[in-house]
Order: C-alpha cells, then sequence, then structure tokens
C-alpha cells in the first residue's frame, strides 16, 4: 500500500502538509533514461509546479531494461499527490508507479 491508495480525507489526517514524499516510477522495458527522467520532471512540474530536478534519483535494472526514478516531492495539498499519482501512471513510458 502506498500514500496514493489511501483516500484523500484519510491521508490529510495522517500527514500534516506540506509534506515530503518519495514517488518512484518504473519505465517499460528499452527506455532511454535520459528520455524517461526528463518526461517524469516534466509530468511532475504539472502538479507541483516547485519541484527541483535535483531531487532525483535513477537506477537501472540489473540488465539495463528498466530504469526506476524515485522523485523526492514536497507536496502541498493531498490533491497534489492524486493528481500526480493519476498522471504518471497513465503516462506511456511508465510501467508502475510506487
Amino acid at each position: 500500500m502506498s500514500f496514493t491508495d489511501i483516500p484523500s480525507q484519510k491521508l490529510e489526517d495522517l500527514v500534516t502538509f506540506p509534506v515530503l514524499i518519495p514517488v518512484k516510477a518504473v519505465s517499460h522495458k528499452n527506455i532511454a533514461e535520459a528520455e524517461f527522467v526528463q518526461q517524469m520532471v516534466e509530468v511532475t512540474l504539472i502538479h507541483v509546479p516547485d519541484f527541483s530536478a535535483e531531487k532525483i534519483e535513477i537506477r537501472a535494472s540489473s540488465s539495463g531494461n528498466y530504469h526506476a526514478v524515485t522523485l523526492m516531492i514536497t507536496f502541498e495539498r493531498v490533491e497534489q499527490v492524486h493528481a500526480l499519482d493519476a498522471a504518471l501512471r497513465a503516462h506511456p513510458q511508465v510501467r508502475m508507479v510506487l
């Protein structure tokens, strides 16, 4: 279970906003790392305009076919959490969001 699986009201009861939450997106197979990172930053900036691209960790799978991008995001309100999660899950380059 992740923060995004928790209903908005309950999430607001559990954490105090603003809150720093790491969000991990994993690419589909054989997507270039630089392209994937750029896409994840662009999607994140739509929902969290003050996100800093310096707060990113990138890891490749052992075979190098997949990339995991962890975005350290300070969310100001619960709606941002759910909106970004939905946008990342709908992105064609994203295999999964954690």
